[in-house]
């Protein structure tokens, strides 16, 4: 069975304790989770400048009267400012992930596919990717009639909300792609196939966008196949930078360039407006081009041409095993359910589909082959790299077999019969 071929920063993630995808789950819900509440924590201060700055609230407060319907209509029109202040402060849920990788998982910041080597280079190739995918979604659109588009006044101020609001989605994209690639997926693949990783990151990346207004079966399958793309671009480029460049110009484009509502939320200040028909299946409707088949179509066709980009640079192996060597659950059942295998007169253990090898207390694991090559030449062959072991002390160049020449197994009880003895173990029986 092929698999995708696993990245040195995924490898590197390996040397780490793993757990199941329901545990993995559950810490990134919770890491999040902890990371929310202290945005939150952040938001408060901004939240009171902009009620105290409000007339209606104002004038409640003075009352001593409460109307939650007018509170909640206040809080539904939350300003600009307000929102683009939000995108920046998720830079926090960046540094809770890294920091939680640090001091709780021991991996550093490379296993997220933070890499140092050409960063600029492959943030700027992301940005191409991202907007052509774009671009080729809204053409369709236009091609359609399903999408009108249309100028807007642009003043100092929409400039300066347009750069502010670019900025606030590099830091965005890149958080949501730190939970979904750089912490879960990796973290996936310490005990399972990377394909598998591929697809329920996906999964979960679709999950996070559950509670986002006018949502529809069409906009989930989307959702889930953007994180696909993403996926596959993350293992094909093997650094995070590509796909969180990919995901912060997808979405400033829709919202700040062509003016389409971003995953169902309100649409910011843009450069151009887009005007939508009833088309809806096309278009998306309110939840915006994501809920739309045009949005379908163009991811559709740029994960076809990732998958045939990973097949042309030999992104496809076949499949190994893929149990955490370094996982004490995993070590403890492996020595308590092994069974002897008839070998060469060594200790040879099988168990699980590999061969291991007991010297004393030295201990390693190499995969099986049931062909007939010799161990040596498999390991060869796959590029297998042995383990240190110790071995047996080689004096004057012949192996000590941890008998003493004088203490030979067999010595004659008298003279005599050494004399008639057929042969005498000597230093020279050793050499043998």
């Amino acid at each position: 069975m092929k698999d995708i071929k696993k990245p040195d920063f995924m490898k590197a993630a390996i040397q780490t304790r793993s757990h199941n995808a329901v545990l993995e789950v559950l810490i990134a819900l919770l890491v999040m989770f902890i990371g929310e509440i202290l945005m939150g924590i952040l938001q408060v201060p901004m939240l009171i400048v902009y009620l105290l700055g409000n007339a209606e609230y104002r004038q409640m407060v003075l009352q001593y009267s409460v109307d939650f319907d007018k509170i909640t209509r206040i809080l539904q029109n939350i300003p600009e400012w307000f929102i683009l202040v939000n995108l920046v402060l998720e830079v926090g849920l960046i540094a809770i992930f890294i920091l939680y990788c640090r001091f709780f998982e021991k991996r550093k910041a490379n296993t997220l596919g933070f890499c140092k080597k050409k960063c600029v280079v492959e943030y700027l190739k992301g940005i191409l990717i991202g907007a052509t995918v774009f671009v080729a979604a809204y053409a369709i659109c236009l091609l359609t009639g399903s999408v009108k588009i249309r100028t807007n006044v642009i003043t100092g101020t929409t400039v300066l909300y347009v750069i502010g609001f670019f900025i606030g989605y590099l830091i965005q994209g890149m958080a949501e792609e730190v939970i979904c690639r750089g912490y879960f997926m990796v973290s996936l693949t310490r005990r399972y196939h990377v394909s598998t990783a591929v697809l329920m990151s996906a999964i979960l990346f679709s999950m996070l966008h559950g509670s986002n207004p006018g949502i529809t079966f069409l906009a989930y399958i989307n959702i889930f196949l953007f994180g696909i793309f993403l996926s596959l671009l993350f293992v094909r480029y093997e650094n995070i930078w590509v796909v969180g460049a990919v995901h912060s110009i997808w979405n400033f484009l829709q919202g700040n360039v062509f003016g389409v509502q971003v995953s169902g939320m309100s649409v910011q200040t843009s450069l151009f407006g887009s005007a939508f028909n009833e088309n809806v299946l096309m278009n998306g409707g309110s939840f915006g081009m994501e809920g739309g088949f045009a949005v379908t179509l163009a991811l559709l066709a740029a994960n076809a041409l990732v998958l045939w980009d990973m097949s042309k640079h030999e992104c496809f192996v076949q499949a190994e095993p893929v149990d955490n060597p370094y996982d004490r659950e995993a070590f403890q059942k492996m020595f308590s359910q092994q069974t002897p295998y008839p070998g060469n007169g060594q200790d040879v253990f099988y168990q699980n589909g590999s061969r291991t090898k007991q010297n004393g207390s030295d201990f390693r694991q190499e995969p099986y082959h049931q062909g007939n090559e010799s161990p040596e030449g498999y390991r060869q062959e796959n590029g297998w790299q042995q383990t240190q072991m110790s071995r047996p002390e080689k004096k004057g160049g012949y192996e000590n077999m941890g008998v003493n020449p004088e203490e030979t197994p067999w010595r004659p009880n008298n003279e005599r019969e050494q004399e008639n003895a057929q042969t005498v173990f000597d230093q020279n029986y050793f050499k043998d």
